[in-house]
């Protein structure tokens, strides 16, 4: 099970003080990071640009900051960022993860999403910059996706307290990674100049290190946001939807409304959650090992195709539901 920490009323204190913004106590606290906002890659290819983060409230934002200490101190680093798993800047002796071989970072970035996955609603918004702009590089393209991802991002925010904290008033506050790129802030503060006139509940945004122990939430983001744009690249690129991989079904454990099927997740006790996540883990390896055994090489693993267990379940929901899987 993965260790969370006691909330003291001194902790619960200050986690509410840090956030006062002289007029109001935020009670939904967002951390939030970017991803793919580089503009067209080499070779034209779709970075698919968003904003990504998670909403809860201030006690269980400490909740995960127990849970996720207790994940990276299993592998004795201080933070997660994605990038930095990269093989080749694992080469790096200054890198965290220098030395790391593949298996242990699968496992790591498993762990991390299983730690994410363990409490708060993951939301976000992206686009495509070749669906709005073609093969287009220039300012306007950039920053209109830029403009056009925050968009989104607010849009799923209001949908996700409709769906999630749908009795919550109270203006929630946005944390996002340290970004000191005067145009993306710039950009930002439009947006949610826009949005805070559509949603009242929207209130104030901060920075904050992402490597400092309060900004652990954004870590969590920036995995979010990684994982989500893996699959929001492909499906741009494709023209059509990807099937959910196992990153898939844990990072998105919390963001499914009560009357979708897939949130019988959600209602897992954190123990059996894990237990279901390390079985699919080791049906996914014995795939892999069978693949190779075959000839195949290594092939992508979807647990609602490939585990008989999550094949019942879709079954399942299907025969009570047909209409909600077209």
């Amino acid at each position: 099970m993965i260790a969370s920490a006691r909330l003291s009323g001194k902790d619960m204190f200050s986690e509410r003080a840090s956030l006062f913004s002289r007029k109001y106590f935020v009670m939904i606290v967002v951390y939030a990071d970017e991803t793919g906002t580089q503009g067209l890659r080499k070779g034209g290819k779709e970075p698919a640009p968003g904003v990504y983060g998670f909403m809860d409230v201030p006690e269980g934002w400490e909740r995960f900051r127990g849970a996720w200490s207790a994940a990276l101190k299993k592998y004795g680093v201080d933070y997660f960022h994605f990038r930095e798993l990269n093989p080749l800047l694992r080469l790096n002796p200054g890198n965290p993860y220098f030395g790391w071989d593949n298996e242990k970072v699968d496992d790591f970035i498993y762990d991390m999403a299983i730690a994410a996955s363990c409490g708060p609603t993951p939301f976000g918004g992206y686009v495509s910059i070749k669906a709005l702009y073609g093969g287009r590089t220039d300012k306007e393209a950039r920053d209109g996706s830029y403009a056009k991802s925050f968009e989104q991002f607010f849009n799923d925010f209001t949908n996700m307290m409709d769906c999630h904290f749908p009795n919550q008033k109270d203006k929630a506050t946005f944390v996002f990674d340290d970004n000191e790129n005067e145009q993306w802030i710039a950009i930002l503060n439009s947006e949610i100049k826009k949005a805070k006139k559509r949603d009242r509940r929207i209130g104030e945004y901060s920075f904050i290190d992402a490597k400092s122990g309060r900004g652990m939430p954004c870590q969590a983001s920036d995995l979010l946001a990684y994982v989500n744009r893996q699959q929001a690249e492909t499906t741009f690129e494709t023209g059509h939807y990807q099937k959910t991989r196992l990153l898939d079904l844990i990072i998105s454990r919390n963001a499914f409304p009560k009357e979708h099927p897939r949130s019988m997740y959600a209602g897992y006790s954190d123990t059996d959650w894990t237990a279901l996540i390390k079985m699919l883990r080791d049906d996914k390896k014995l795939k892999h090992t069978r693949d190779v055994a075959q000839g195949l090489g290594k092939q992508q693993y979807y647990p609602f195709r490939d585990n008989a267990l999550l094949r019942l379940h879709m079954a399942q929901w299907v025969a009570k539901n047909p209409r909600l899987f077209l």
